[in-house]
């Protein structure tokens, strides 16, 4: 893999004198343009580079690219990188999230927004709009064979350039162009596993990292869903036991769950559900895999999983519109700004490889199943792979400063990750919020702890025991419960 032209190089290192209130020197042509809810003016272009870039011709590709500019004019020369999850996400339409999160540091450094190729107006291997999605797969989170196979054949792209190496090689050489030296990198969820491909190879081009909910090369997409989902659907579980009202209003939410699993495997219930948009009536098969996906998903936000002992009560009885309705608005959220096809390129060439007939036995032990993690075995059996670094699996080793946030209760992405990661990054200090889940750099002090760690340079001296204090939302309790 080309890890950088010698022109990029050559940039870099004409640059790395450039102090505060010297901009960078540009190579890449930007013009006014408006992101979608922000109301701060920002500068966009589009650069080419190879589809292919190990052949280094043929195709090429456009990589969106939208600068938010330093509000000051003495500004500093290292700007926020920010790197989407999914993997899919295009990181151009997450500006309206990021830029108050860093209206701070954007007073006197540029937020950078790149869609990594296969995303958002990067090339996207979208498959939505395809023939034979139904709301029954929607429900249970499944990629019917038929509608992976017309994606494939629909692509603008070839699926084997769209891995995490390829673009972080990409990355490299559009941020060269932009004329920044040292970059902040901040990325959440899948973003956190771009920004520690890029720090592997790409070190020189790092003055900091802030990873947000750690998904490392390491980790096996889906399956870890599995043990981590069930270690958090525990924890909700316990808490509502130790909660005096939660505990009185659902005695039995075990036994509910465990009856509910076990009779949807043995008799699916068909049931009509409210349409949490428009209020219109859709009818659902509710199978076990139904009922595993409508706990799971809420578990990524506090907010949603504190509604779980209500909706799991409720679906005892069989009215199963609590507990199915808002997992349909979360769907539909998460897919307007995911490509599938991406989705697919990356977790089929990365994770899924890995999986092991000792991997798959243990999954069909656990609460959640398998079902998800064969819905991929099948889907990656005909989705072309890429070529992958021989070390890209292997924990990311470096003296650079990483800030790590975790959510204690999150489903995906727990503190054991940002452990691991951790332990061979000698500079990094690891944060828990026990309270919250998918995402913490948004919630109470760690804004504030992003700032002074970017600030500094470094995560010495940082006290991030204010994530502590964050309180988990109150479960919803049925109507007429006693206080």
């Amino acid at each position: 893999m080309r890890l950088a032209a010698p022109a990029v190089v050559a940039l870099a290192a004409l640059l790395a004198g450039c102090g505060p209130g010297e901009p960078p020197a540009s190579r890449l042509t930007l013009a006014d343009c408006r992101l979608t809810g922000v109301e701060t003016p920002a500068r966009c272009g589009t650069y080419e580079v190879f589809e292919d870039r190990d052949a280094g011709q043929g195709r090429k590709i456009g990589i969106q690219v939208a600068v938010l500019a330093a509000k000051r004019r003495s500004t500093e020369p290292d700007p926020i990188v920010v790197l989407a999850g999914g993997p899919g996400q295009g990181a151009i339409a997450l500006a309206p999230q990021v830029a108050p999160l860093f209206a701070r540091l954007a007073e006197t450094r540029d937020i950078v927004l790149i869609d990594q190729r296969g995303t958002g107006g990067s090339n996207p291997l979208a498959c939505e709009g395809e023939e034979g999605e139904t709301m029954q797969s929607v429900f249970e989170d499944a990629m019917p064979e038929k509608l992976v196979r017309d994606c494939l054949e629909r692509l603008g792209g070839d699926p084997r350039h769209y891995a995490t190496p390829t673009a972080m090689a990409d990355l490299d050489e559009v941020l060269g162009a932009l004329g920044y030296a040292k970059v902040n990198l901040w990325g959440g969820s899948y973003g956190t596993r771009a920004a520690l491909e890029f720090l592997r190879r790409f070190p020189g081009r790092v003055r900091t990292v802030t990873l947000d909910g750690v998904a490392p090369a390491g980790m096996k997409l889906p399956l870890s869903f599995v043990a981590d989902g069930e270690t958090a659907f525990e924890k909700l579980l316990g808490e509502c036991e130790r909660d005096e009202r939660c505990g009185r209003a659902y005695p039995q939410l075990r036994a509910q769950v465990k009856a509910l699993r076990e009779r949807l495997g043995a008799q699916p219930a068909r049931v009509e559900i409210a349409d949490p948009v428009t209020g219109e009536g859709l009818g659902v098969k509710v199978t076990q895999n139904v009922l595993l996906s409508g706990i799971f998903r809420p578990l990524y936000s506090p907010e949603l999983s504190s509604l779980l002992p209500y909706a799991i009560d409720r679906a005892a009885v069989g009215d199963f519109n609590a507990l199915l309705a808002p997992n349909l608005e979360f769907s539909g959220e998460l897919a307007e700004n995911l490509s599938v096809g991406m989705h697919l390129s990356v977790v089929c060439s990365e994770d899924v490889p890995r999986i092991g007939a000792a991997d798959l036995a243990k999954a069909t032990r656990a609460f959640f199943g398998r079902a998800l993690v064969d819905d991929f075995l099948r889907a990656c059996a005909i989705w072309p792979r890429a070529r992958l670094p021989a070390d890209y699996a292997e924990p990311v080793k470096s003296d650079l400063p990483v800030l790590i946030l975790s959510g204690g209760i999150d489903p995906a992405t727990p503190p054991r990750h940002g452990d691991l990661v951790a332990a061979t990054l000698p500079r990094s200090r690891h944060f828990v919020a026990p309270n919250l889940s998918h995402g913490v750099s948004s919630h109470g002090c760690a804004p504030r702890l992003i700032e002074k760690f970017v600030k500094a340079g470094s995560a010495d001296g940082l006290d991030g025991s204010c994530l502590a204090r964050l309180p988990r939302p109150l479960f919803l309790l049925p109507a007429g419960s006693r206080p």
